[in-house]
């Protein structure tokens, strides 16, 4: 498929499986036509031309003015019939309409030649490069006053030449403007289209690390209770409280998320990791505060806790949970199955988190231990 961004400026959302009538009353062509009709108003010389040329009869002049409006019509539909095909095709178009105006010679005499400024818009809006329309205007220009010349410059067309070559020389220039201005929307488009897919995934993202992490604690903390529920039922009753005020914090999460305010402090996050592993029975060892880490990294240091917490208790079934945090990151390690926790290492969070680091010049660096267990790491 042909880039209709370059070679149909005014068609806009031109397509190659368009058929001839759709292409004809294409939008874009409708633009053209009012645009082209510009282009009409140089031939007031030919049509004048034919009407007072001395002794041409009547049924000659009429003929004359029919083959005009015919080599008219065609200017006026050649351009949307051919945008959305190859250059090749293009090119060919514009020169055949080149060559048909040698047709009106016979009809019309030497003022034929204003019809050579309606080869020029032509070549402006449907040829992609801009120097192959100048190319052709000096071509023309050149074929304009060679034939003027060899004519002895008669009153008739004298100045097409000239005309011409100014003429077609805008037109170049105003076509390949339209054609940048309507690549230039076309990427504003496309950045507008990235953006709101970064959005999305964005919000797909800290949806995931969110709820995901909270629903867990959940999990673990309703599964504890049920046990605790005959033989100690006080705690159970704090248990389902814990469970009560985490689905109140992910409800808060949400709302947040949706309102794209919501941030995670790293202290909160040791805070909440505390009380989740703790309720899943596994033992937690925080050797340094969260102030040693720099304060561009708390934010993804946070973000790597949750994760980490999260898949600790969702796959490891360990019993012990290590986060060592040092100025350039943090390191989460756990004693748990190593087969189960490294699967984890394709998980959506974890690909979030690589991105959240990424976005801080950090690494993200997962998988199983040498000696047993899985450890999550976030460095830069």
């Amino acid at each position: 498929m042909t880039d209709v961004t370059r070679t149909a400026p005014l068609m806009g959302a031109a397509r190659g499986d368009l058929g001839l009538l759709d292409r004809l009353v294409h939008r874009g062509a409708w633009r053209w036509y009012a645009g082209g009709s510009v282009g009409l108003i140089y031939q007031v010389f030919e049509v004048v031309g034919v009407w007072s040329a001395p002794g041409a009869s009547t049924r000659e002049r009429v003929v004359a003015t029919v083959a005009l409006a015919v080599y008219y019509a065609c200017y006026l539909l050649v351009p949307p019939l051919v945008w959305p095909e190859r250059e090749e095709v293009r090119v060919g178009a514009t020169l055949g309409l080149l060559a048909l105006s040698a047709a009106l010679f016979p009809f019309v005499g030497e003022a034929a030649m204003w019809t050579w400024i309606l080869v020029l818009s032509v070549a402006a809006f449907t040829w992609s490069s801009q120097a192959a329309g100048l190319v052709l205007v000096g071509v023309v220009t050149a074929l304009a006053l060679g034939l003027a010349a060899l004519l002895g410059f008669p009153d008739s067309i004298g100045a097409t030449w000239w005309i011409t070559a100014s003429v077609g020389t805008l037109m170049v220039a105003f076509g390949h403007q339209v054609r940048q201005t309507v690549r230039l929307r076309a990427a504003n488009d496309e950045i507008a289209r990235l953006a709101v897919d970064e959005e999305r995934a964005r919000f797909a993202r800290d949806l995931h690390d969110s709820l995901g992490h909270s629903l867990t604690v959940v999990a673990v903390k309703s599964e504890l209770a049920g046990k605790l529920a005959e033989r100690d039922p006080a705690a159970a009753h704090a248990e389902m409280a814990d469970v009560e005020r985490l689905a109140r914090e992910a409800l808060a999460d949400l709302r947040q998320a949706v309102a794209g305010f919501r941030s995670v402090t790293l202290e909160g996050e040791l805070a909440v990791a505390g009380t989740a592993l703790a309720a899943g029975g596994v033992a937690l060892d925080v050797p340094s505060p969260a102030s040693v880490v720099r304060p561009e990294l708390r934010s993804v240091a946070a973000w790597a806790v949750r994760e980490g917490v999260t898949n600790v208790l969702r796959h490891a079934s360990a019993t012990t949970c290590t986060i060592a945090l040092s100025r350039n990151g943090v390191r989460i390690r756990d004693d748990g199955a190593a087969p189960a926790a490294a699967a984890t290492a394709g998980g959506s969070g974890l690909r979030g988190l690589a991105e959240r680091a990424a976005a801080v010049g950090a690494r993200l660096d997962a998988g199983a231990r040498p000696g047993g267990g899985f450890e999550l790491r976030v460095q830069r």
